[in-house]
């Protein structure tokens, strides 16, 4: 009998031991989960206790701080203050919350930007950004990165083990928002990333066709990045692919590099994540791989698309929540959730209406249906002041009175209950419907190839690929938005949307998969 026992304690030791963090966050039995941003520094702080405790007793199981907060954690070089954020976790903790905490990057301080103005991004007409708003520091500049591993080492040996801390966001939709770094950093940076990838400048013309037009260079140090701004015509398209490889690595290595410093003090059972936003340049989830999981942000009501039917445009396109769950569910650690999703009407957009009663619960359950572990949306609150002013939360501007898509919130995290007591475990995707599955490839560089040399200015990318995901989806077959490095023998259909750049190693592997019986469409 004993014997029994100790075995039977030491498997429970083991299952116990193999769990990932992100299960010992987000255990499958719970099935998913809701969360909320809070910006502390944004508020009052007698107000702070008054409303973590309401997004507790709303269902909201997780909160999220500090991802814009530098300036506050270091009001001058060298001088620290972390007590006002000790101060919110400990609140946050009190009512049951748990927390993620961010790496402040996004937002250097003032005394930063203007001590080493190097640091910022500089546009491609030679106009540096300047400090107001965020992402505006260089992922190439060595003087940023050494600021950046000051603080975000000093977070991690703050929180690294607090018991209320379950995982850790990196910057905040890295990216630029659209803007190409053409600073002089950048531009040292990107001739050490040619030189590296093509040893010498003849492979470098070889590969380039420079020799058309006069385009041949002696050395790398002739090289630019290609700019619209210094050409009469579009640049040279194998020059404008290397800038987009070249933009997604300097984004990759500046989310890895923090990953790496996190991991040197935060605790085994602590996540790492950051939140993308989906197909937008120069990011290139591929590269990103040293964080346990990924997650996207979304916003579906923007004015950016009519959707479907009359009131379309105040629900957004399925596709959105659809195609991002099944990429992101593909990316390392293969799993996600959804980091930033409206509650209501944003400040933003093409025109800003409000979300139709009963979008935004419908969101959410798209994105649980497809497989994330959870929702946060962004925010708790509504700022009465500063940026975003007129961006809603689940809070109305008084501060206490729940928005319609707060109360939606309130809705879904009673329905969990419900859903909770009815999971089983054993359950599993039916033979018919796992006979149809389907690997839809896609990958970052075919897409900014075809983007850059579109055959007719009628063509455009995500659409045309969206004509294949929605007809998919219409006979319910479960598809992964899967990119080049996933094995394909898995998928008895495997779809390749207009894939304009090819290599031999992915031809053969095609042929490989035809002759191994699979379909290739």
């Amino acid at each position: 009998m004993k014997k029994s026992l100790l075995v039977l304690a030491l498997l429970f030791s083991l299952a116990t031991f193999s769990q990932s963090p992100v299960d010992k966050s987000f255990p499958p039995e719970e099935l998913f989960a809701l969360g909320s941003y809070y910006y502390p520094e944004q508020w009052d702080s007698s107000q702070w206790e008054r409303d973590l405790k309401k997004m507790s007793e709303m269902g909201i199981k997780f909160t999220h701080f500090a991802e814009f907060a530098w300036a506050m954690m270091e009001p001058e070089e060298g001088k620290y203050d972390f007590e006002w954020l000790d101060r919110a976790v400990s609140l946050a903790e009190k009512y049951g919350l748990k927390v993620i905490m961010c790496t402040p990057t996004p937002t250097p301080p003032t005394w930063l930007s203007k001590k080493y103005p190097d640091i910022l991004i500089q546009r491609d007409n030679g106009v540096a950004i300047q400090h107001g708003r965020r992402q505006h520091a260089s992922w190439s500049s060595d003087r940023y990165r050494r600021y950046v591993e000051n603080i975000v080492s000093r977070l991690a040996m703050r929180y690294g083990n607090h018991p209320a801390v379950i995982g850790w966001q990196i910057d905040n939709e890295p990216g630029h928002y659209g803007v190409v770094d053409y600073s002089e950093n950048a531009q040292l940076k990107f001739r050490v990333w040619l030189q590296k990838k093509y040893g010498t400048i003849d492979k470098l013309n070889d590969t380039w066709g420079t020799s058309f037009w006069s385009e041949t260079y002696q050395d790398f140090d002739q090289v630019r990045l290609p700019s619209q701004q210094e050409v009469p015509d579009k640049p040279n398209p194998h020059a404008m692919l290397d800038l987009n490889r070249f933009m997604a690595d300097e984004l990759a290595g500046f989310v890895n590099m923090q990953a790496d410093i996190l991991r040197q003090h935060i605790n085994k059972d602590q996540w790492i994540t950051t939140n993308l936003i989906p197909v937008f340049n120069p990011v290139d989830p591929v590269r990103i791989d040293h964080t346990d999981f990924l997650t996207y942000t979304r916003y579906l009501v923007t004015g950016h698309n009519q959707g479907i039917g009359s009131q379309g445009f105040r629900m957004g396109i399925p596709e959105d929540l659809g195609f991002s769950n099944d990429q992101f569910r593909n990316r390392v650690g293969k799993t996600f959730g959804v980091m930033e999703l409206q509650p209501g009407q944003v400040n933003w957009g093409v025109y800003n209406p409000q979300p139709l009663p009963g979008a935004v619960r419908m969101w959410v359950y798209h994105v649980f249906a497809g497989g994330g572990k959870f929702v946060c949306n962004y925010r708790f609150r509504q700022p009465l002041k500063g940026s975003e002013q007129y961006h809603y939360g689940m809070i109305m501007t008084d501060g206490v009175t729940l928005s319609p898509g707060g109360e939606e919130y309130v809705c879904i995290a009673q329905e969990m209950k419900k859903l909770r007591a009815a999971y089983d475990k054993k359950n599993r995707m039916p033979k018919q419907l796992a006979s149809r599955r389907i690997g839809l490839l896609f990958d970052m560089n075919n897409y900014w190839e075809m983007e850059f040399q579109r055959q007719t200015d009628q063509w455009w990318t995500m659409p045309h690929i969206h004509k294949y995901y929605n007809l998919l989806k219409s006979f319910a077959a479960p598809v992964d938005v899967i990119s080049e490095k996933e094995d394909f023998s898995g998928y008895p259909f495997l779809i390749a949307p207009a894939y304009q750049l090819l290599d031999n190693n992915l031809v053969e592997r095609w042929t490989e998969y035809v002759k191994n019986g699979g379909h290739l469409i």
